[in-house]
């Protein structure tokens, strides 16, 4: 990214609405190709949560469908953190919103703190990863090479979210590979959203994770993920500790990348009487990326069969969906 672009807050960003900002931050842009920002987010520390949300359908529908979501999310905080009801609630009212002349949706990715552990709900392409900074032997190689630095020595970035999308179901299919999905034409077809008339019934992922010393949460829009490379978005949060101007730069480099979409980012440090665990603590309620080789010898053509026929039918409602806004 340009040294010159990145100097300064880069101009239409917004970072009003994260609550304090001791380990967290958050900035928002509208980006240089869209009319309005339809990203919606929102933090609070004392609470332990944060949201991040990508409207959909245009004509404000997306922004009044983040902006619900976040809401939800608000509400939830205050009284019971069942965030998943929460999500939950959101699409029951974009769905009594709808009329048949406009359709309104968003993504949604949640994060859910709870002492040493944090949980992450989401719906839609919205990621969230967790950045590990490099360990000390990594440093010391870095010192004592006089080559340029290595992704190693800016740490690692993990993404924690699977994307509920076209793309990301070729992917798990074996169709094509992550190269190829990085430039599919169609990689911003989603087949999970919040509202959105062909998703009458939500589905909701969820992991829980352990945090360890030193690392940061990342959870963001696609404007980001689509236009920024995990190695552009370690040597940021690895230069720059202080996460509101960590968060300023990744909005910079997805607008020195062509600003294309709203562009949104949230950073969350761990908390500081976070422990190293000796044993692994970390969960999650959906399949890893690459399932092909974990499936029984004796029932493995079955089970690709019938992942095969549900990826299909979910890829079409959301095609469906999205044409409906067209």
């Amino acid at each position: 990214m340009s040294e010159a672009k990145v100097r300064e807050r880069p101009s239409g960003v917004s970072h009003s609405a994260v609550h304090v900002n001791k380990r967290s931050a958050g900035a928002t842009h509208t980006g240089y190709r869209r009319d309005q920002n339809e990203d919606a987010f929102w933090g609070d520390e004392s609470r332990g949560v944060w949201v991040v949300a990508d409207g959909l359908g245009g004509h404000q529908a997306g922004e009044i469908a983040s902006q619900t979501v976040v809401e939800e999310i608000q509400r939830s905080s205050a009284t019971d953190r069942h965030y998943e009801q929460a999500l939950r609630r959101a699409h029951a009212l974009l769905i009594g919103e709808e009329s048949s002349s406009t359709a309104m949706g968003t993504t949604a990715v949640v994060v859910a703190e709870d002492g040493n552990y944090f949980h992450v709900y989401w719906v839609g392409d919205s990621r969230a990863y967790v950045w590990t900074p490099a360990t000390p032997a990594e440093n010391s190689q870095e010192t004592e090479s006089t080559a340029p630095s290595s992704p190693s020595n800016f740490g690692h970035l993990t993404q924690l979210t699977v994307d509920h999308s076209y793309v990301q179901m070729l992917v798990d299919s074996g169709a094509i590979n992550a190269d190829e999905a990085a430039n599919h034409p169609n990689k911003h077809v989603i087949t999970r959203c919040i509202g959105g008339s062909a998703n009458p019934a939500l589905e909701i992922d969820r992991a829980s994770f352990a945090w360890k010393p030193g690392q940061k949460l990342l959870i963001c829009s696609d404007g980001l993920s689509n236009d920024v490379s995990e190695y552009e978005i370690c040597q940021v949060l690895a230069e720059n500790t202080d996460n509101q101007r960590a968060a300023e730069l990744l909005i910079a480099a997805a607008l020195d990348a062509g600003g294309r979409d709203n562009i949104t980012v949230q950073l969350v440090g761990s908390p500081e009487q976070a422990k190293q665990f000796s044993q692994n603590h970390d969960s999650r309620t959906v399949a890893p990326i690459h399932t092909s080789g974990q499936s029984a010898a004796s029932n493995g053509k079955l089970a690709l069969k019938l992942a095969t026929i549900a990826g299909f039918l979910a890829a079409c409602a959301g095609v469906a969906w999205w044409l409906l806004q067209a």
